[in-house]
């Protein structure tokens, strides 16, 4: 899981940043744009919410983006797409998956669910209660981001093609 940015092109030498621009940077900036433009409205939100983006970045194309907006989303995305990866739950339950989640992560989850901060300010240790009512929407929101990321580019690139070579 690899994230490229404007800043990490402009540290890598001039012959490298050619050979990447020449062969490798199309396909990751498509792969990248398909990605991200394919996602359901609510699922940009989702990630748009984790990279502190306005809604308004949730109706647009990724390559609409400016360099700082795209850097961003591609980050949130990588960091998501490691915290929501079915191999980090392979014999977890969910209160233990949920609870090696960072706050922002967990925040972003129980956003994911349609939770409001009253929700989110509770013991998480409520969702082994029969009797939480929040629990079915976090669970279906758990299995969705799962979902999201699992196919997600081994490479994101927030990097246009043309900026390799300038």
């Amino acid at each position: 899981m690899t994230v490229m940015t404007l800043n990490l092109v402009e540290k890598q030498p001039a012959a490298m940043r050619r050979i990447i621009g020449k062969h490798l940077a199309v396909p990751r900036w498509q792969d990248t744009c398909d990605y991200y433009n394919q996602m359901m409205e609510r699922e940009r939100l989702t990630v748009c919410f984790h990279a502190q983006l306005k809604q308004r970045h949730a109706t647009m194309r990724f390559e609409e983006m400016n360099d700082v907006e795209r850097e961003r989303l591609v980050c949130a995305i990588d960091e998501l797409r490691g915290a929501f990866s079915k191999r980090r739950q392979v014999g977890a339950s969910e209160y233990a998956y949920i609870s090696f989640l960072t706050v922002s992560q967990r925040r972003t989850l129980f956003m994911h669910a349609g939770l409001t901060e009253k929700e989110f300010n509770q013991p998480y240790w409520r969702i082994n209660e029969e009797s939480c009512y929040w629990r079915d929407a976090l669970f279906r929101a758990l299995r969705e981001l799962f979902s999201l990321f699992e196919y997600a580019p081994t490479i994101l690139t927030s990097v246009k093609p043309e900026q390799y070579l300038h």
